[in-house]
Parts: structure tokens; sequence; C-alpha cells
């Protein structure tokens, strides 16, 4: 972990939702703490001072409104951001105009909360993979966005082809780990799609090959159901994110624009 990584504190008295949000924000180059509830999260404020509190709104001892005023009281700077589970309570959030940098209900998507830190301007450090002192390649003269779709199903390639094309990328496909690694240097995407389950090179040992070759380039897993929990440990190995199939369009787009924002404020720095 970086010296320079932001503190997130996650609060919730849901097991299974602190624990998704601690790996995948630590993931991203966060520094995560979490408290269970209220109390736990104006101890956790007061003695870490974090960049950013995800605030479950229903807890018990001293529930999420409870816990904001503190904080609010303590540090203003300290970006908020809403969840809750109980129906109508996101919106009752937002007609009440609270200071908070964003509301989202639950069940809700990883990738959401990422969007809602960055527009904060709560943003992860920069990443070093291993061989990250190799330069970084020139952009193509097309100057357009270039992602490579990488998966053994011709169909899905497909689909995903189209509709990214139709969005104004430049996009180049691939049927294989082995030929995804062949187009690399050549193409130079600024983003992968790779499918996990793969014949041959697995997703898993082709994110390590794309990540020795160009590690400034954001690889985003592509996995069924039956393989999330593969697609959460390739987070750890470099991925960038995770998108479930079927694939969900409007998760995609969210996906691609919070990842090549981010590959902009790097090639910046």
């Amino acid at each position: 972990m970086s010296e320079n990584a932001p503190t997130i504190l996650c609060v919730d008295d849901d097991p299974d939702v602190l624990s998704a949000l601690q790996e995948y924000l630590a993931a991203q180059g966060y520094h995560v703490i979490t408290a269970t509830n209220g109390v736990e999260a104006f101890l956790q404020v007061s003695r870490q001072r974090p960049r950013a509190v995800i605030l479950d709104l229903f807890m018990p001892r001293l529930g999420g409104l409870g816990a904001l005023d503190r904080i609010r009281r303590m540090d203003a700077s300290i970006t908020v951001i809403i969840i809750s589970g109980v129906e109508g309570a996101v919106e009752m959030i937002r007609e009440a105009s609270l200071s908070v940098a964003g509301t989202l209900a639950k069940p809700f998507k990883l990738a959401e909360i990422l969007g809602l830190l960055v527009q904060a301007g709560v943003l992860p450090p920069k990443k070093v993979p291993a061989g990250a002192g190799m330069p970084s390649p020139a952009a193509a003269p097309s100057g357009r966005r270039r992602v490579l779709v990488v998966d053994d199903d011709p169909e899905i390639r497909s689909v995903l082809v189209e509709y990214l094309q139709g969005k104004g990328f430049e996009v180049l496909q691939a049927g294989s780990g082995e030929e995804a690694i062949g187009r690399l240097t050549e193409f130079r995407p600024h983003v992968v799609l790779l499918d996990i389950i793969m014949p041959g090179l697995s997703g898993v040992e082709t994110l390590r090959r794309i990540k020795s070759v160009q590690p400034g380039t954001a690889v985003v897993m592509v996995s069924g159901i039956e393989d999330q929990e593969t697609a959460r440990q390739a987070l750890v190995l470099g991925a960038a994110d995770y998108v479930a199939k079927p694939v969900d369009f409007q998760y995609l787009d969210s996906v691609l624009q919070i990842h090549l924002f981010m590959g902009r404020l790097d090639s910046k720095g």
C-alpha cells in the first residue's frame, strides 16, 4: 500500500457488505478501515481522520444520520457517501438535501462507489506494478480510446465489439489469451475486457502477462456467475475491475468511464 493512499472508512452492520467494500477498495489502492456501528465510526473518524466515509444509514448504536451529524461537526471536509437497503431511505436523503457526495441504494455495484469517490476528488494512488519502469507507449494516431476484447466465445465478442464501436471506441478482438498478448504491442489498448475462463492461457495468466508487458493498461475481468470469486482474486493481481455476465451495458459504461478517467490522470502525472 502506498504511503499516500487515502484512508476510506466503511461503516455497515452487515459483515458481507463490509467485507466486499473493504476488499474492493483495498484492491483499488485505498487504505481501508471499518466500523460496524455509528459509535465505532465516530471513534474511527476521531482517530484516523479518513478522507471519505461510506456510511450505512440504518445501524444499531447511533445510526447513520447521527454519525453523519457528528462527523460533520468534527470535520466538514470529509467526503461522505450514504448507502442503505431500506426502501425509500435514499430518496429521503436526497430530498433532505444533506451534504453528502452521493447516495446509493442496496444492492449497489462496487464501481458506483469508486465513481462517487473519484467525482469527489478522493483518488486512489497510482499503482506501480512490476515492470512499471518501462516507458509508456505513445498514443495511437487516431487519438480514440482503444479497447481490446478477449473472449473465446465469438458471439460475445461480436456483441461487445459492436456495442463499443457504437460508443466511439477503437476496438480490436482476440479469441484467446495467446492472441491477446500477441496484439498488445501493436494495438496498445487503454482497456482490455478479458474473459476469465478460456481454453489454453487462462484469463488470470493472461492478466499477469498483460501487466508485465503494459503495466499501465486497465484490465477489466469479464466473469460468469461461477467465476466472480476468481474475478475478485484477480483484483489483487492488478485487474482494474470486473464485470459479470450477461454484461449490463450501463454498468460497463460506468466502469469504462471511471478507468479511462483514471488513466488520463495517470498520464498527466
